[in-house]
Order: structure tokens, then C-alpha cells, then sequence
């Protein structure tokens, strides 16, 4: 990549790794908001669904002002809100609150994806190998996040000062953001011609949305409950995000140079067939090692659904397309947790594992429906 094109990526990926360091510990924190307010598995789903719900819905009206207005500044509220929910959640006395400050995680976590995605997609000429890199800055915050929750549990250290603490990374984001500058051309321009809404109503733009919205079933009802000890527990499940740190720059390469479509398909195929074997295969070493290869497979499906966007939809629109896509993975796609609770609350994980399997297989199928165009 270009110099230039590096250090918007390098900027953009410590803020996506902000986000998702902070979501994808809401699985962790479960653990200690069962323990301290005696939530059960429905309710525990209904918490983790109102962070990742609001993070879907909130992508859609920040996706329209990230065609619209400087995107610095959408950055800037989304660092800052991120820090004061964090915050919230530190505080929360109860089940009510806490779901209020997760709410607000999720809103102002929303902001990032149609703002940083669209940014990518208007400066970086290597499209899929910027999508790659700055997808793995968002799985290492996805690792680090839970493993470092997990850890500061583990030592006896308090959930609220574990979220709390949380704050701080984007705090620093901010302060990267102002000293940072992005470049002009990471905005829309008045000059270019832009295109109307109904340029998004296209048969692939539609097919892109439902392979979003499955792949978030999966990703939602996969990830929530992993670091249950029924399951594979907070260590191996940090250890299953970072292996979709890797997952990421590998797809992300591959999306430069092959039909991301077919290879989104492949990869969606193989990701069904691990989801299969974990409704079969019994506790310890065989199940963390087949979720461990979920991690990598799961994660490497995001650059290939990213790019599909970009090859689709005109330069104007992009913010808004990545905020629709975002309401479907994290939005409707947080419908997935709800069900994972409710059948884990009636003993049935194996089926949970099958369905979560249709689910992505049916997002890769999808995918082949995609017709790529050059997108102006």
C-alpha cells in the first residue's frame, strides 16, 4: 500500500479495535453480571442484544452524515461517546441501567463502521488488502478486549474496574484522531456528481444485505456464549479472536486478486461445516480446537463481505450502504443471541450449533449472487 494509504489504515484500525474491544467483551462480562445480579441465560442474551442492536441500528443514520459531513468529527463523537458509556456500565447498579449503558455502547460504537469503511473505500487504492489490515486492528481489539477482561476476573480484580479501564484506549483514540488528521479526500466531495438513494435498490445490493444479516446469526449466536465454561471459556475464546486477527489479512490479500464472491462462499461453506461439528463433538480438547478454527474462519468472511460493498455501490453512497449492512449484521443479526440464550435455557446447544451452521451457510450462498460492477 502507499505510505499514505498506511497511516489512514494504522489510524482507522486502532479505533475499529477501540470498538470492538469493548462489544466483544460484553461476552466475558456475562460471566460476572450472572454471578452478581442472578440473570439467566435469556436475560443474559437480552443484554448482549442491546449493545449489539443499537450498534446496528445506530450505523444507518450514521452512515447517511458520513456522506454528508466530515467524517473526523463522527470519529471523534464515536471515541468519545464509547469512553462515557464505558463508564456507565462501570457504574451501573442494576440490570435496567446496565442495559441503558449498553444501549449507548452500542450507539456510539455504531458511528465507526459506515465512517471508517466508507473513508477506506475512498482513499485506499488497494481495496481488499486495506480492508484486510484494517480488519485485523479490529480483531485484535477483539481479542485483546475479552482477554483482558478475562484476565482481570481471573485475578480477583472487580468487572467494574475492568470496564472502567476500558475507557482509557478510547480516550487515546481521540487524542489520535486530533493528532492525526485524515485526508481531504476521505470525505465526499460536493463536486462529484452524487448518486440518490434509490441507486442503493439494486438486486445485488439486496443480496449483500441478506448476506450480512445471516452472517450476523452466526456471529451474534456463535461468539455470546463461547466463553461459558460449558463451553471453551474466556481464555480460548480471546485466543479464538485473535486467530481472526490472522483470518482477516489473509482474506483481506486474497480479495485483491479473486472473485470475493466465490471465495465468500468457500469460506462460509467451511465455517457451516466447523459450526456442524460442534453440535456433534464432545467437551475438551476437540470442541476448543474446532472452535478455535470457527474463530479463524468467521472473522476472515469480514474483508470479502466489505469488499463486496465497494465493488457494488457508487463512492457517494458508501456511508450509507455500510450502515445498512452494519443494521443487518449487528442490528437484526443481534436476534441471534436472543436465541442462543433461549436455547441454551432449554439444554438444546446442539441445535443452537446446526442452526447457527444453516445460518452461514445461507450467507455464503447469498453471496453468490452478487454481480460486481466498477462502482464510480
Amino acid at each position: 500500500m502507499r505510505r499514505e494509504d498506511r497511516r489512514v489504515v494504522a489510524v482507522l484500525g486502532f479505533l475499529h479495535g477501540v470498538v470492538h474491544s469493548n462489544i466483544l467483551s460484553i461476552p466475558v462480562f456475562l460471566l460476572a453480571w450472572k454471578a452478581e445480579f442472578g440473570a439467566d441465560d435469556v436475560t443474559l442474551g437480552l443484554l448482549a442484544a442491546a449493545g449489539y442492536g443499537f450498534y446496528g441500528v445506530a450505523a444507518v443514520p450514521f452512515g447517511f452524515l458520513a456522506d454528508r459531513r466530515a467524517p473526523a468529527r463522527l470519529l471523534l463523537v464515536c471515541a468519545a461517546g464509547i469512553a462515557i458509556s464505558m463508564a456507565g456500565v462501570a457504574a451501573s447498579p442494576s440490570i435496567p441501567l446496565l442495559a441503558v449503558s449498553l444501549g449507548a455502547l452500542g450507539l456510539f460504537s455504531g458511528v465507526y463502521h459506515p465512517t471508517g469503511l466508507s473513508i477506506i473505500s475512498r482513499v485506499v487504492v488497494e481495496q481488499g488488502r486495506g480492508m484486510g489490515w484494517h480488519g485485523m486492528g479490529g480483531s485484535l481489539g477483539i481479542a485483546s478486549g475479552p482477554a483482558y477482561v478475562g484476565a482481570a476476573l481471573a485475578v480477583g480484580l472487580s468487572w467494574r474496574f475492568a470496564a472502567a479501564s476500558l475507557a482509557v484506549p478510547a480516550l487515546l483514540a481521540g487524542i489520535l484522531l486530533l493528532a492525526q488528521p485524515l485526508p481531504e479526500e476521505a470525505s465526499h466531495r460536493p463536486a462529484e456528481a452524487r448518486v440518490p438513494l434509490r441507486g442503493l435498490l439494486t438486486r445485488s445490493y439486496g443480496f449483500i444485505l441478506l448476506v450480512y444479516m445471516f452472517a450476523g446469526f452466526a456471529y451474534q449466536g456463535g461468539l455470546t456464549f463461547l466463553p461459558q465454561p460449558r463451553f471453551i471459556g474466556a481464555r480460548f475464546f480471546a485466543l479464538a479472536l485473535a486467530l481472526g486477527a490472522v483470518g482477516q489479512v489473509v482474506s483481506g490479500t486474497l480479495a485483491d486478486r479473486r472473485q470475493p464472491g466465490r471465495l465468500l462462499f468457500a469460506l462460509s461453506a467451511a465455517t457451516g461445516a466447523i459450526l456442524l461439528s460442534l453440535a456433534v463433538l464432545p467437551g475438551g480438547s476437540p470442541f476448543i480446537a474446532a472452535a478455535l478454527v470457527f474463530g479463524f474462519l468467521l472473522f476472515s468472511l469480514e474483508p470479502l463481505q466489505n469488499t463486496l460493498v465497494t465493488g457494488e455501490v457508487p463512492r457517494s453512497l458508501r456511508g450509507m450502504a455500510f450502515g445498512f449492512t452494519f443494521l443487518s449484521v449487528f442490528g437484526i443479526g443481534s436476534l441471534g443471541a436472543v436465541l442462543a440464550g433461549w436455547l441454551l435455557a432449554h439444554d438444546a446447544s446442539a441445535t443452537l450449533f446446526v442452526v447457527l451452521s444453516a445460518c452461514i451457510a445461507a450467507s455464503g450462498t447469498f453471496a453468490l449472487g452478487v454481480r460486481r460492477r466498477s462502482a464510480s
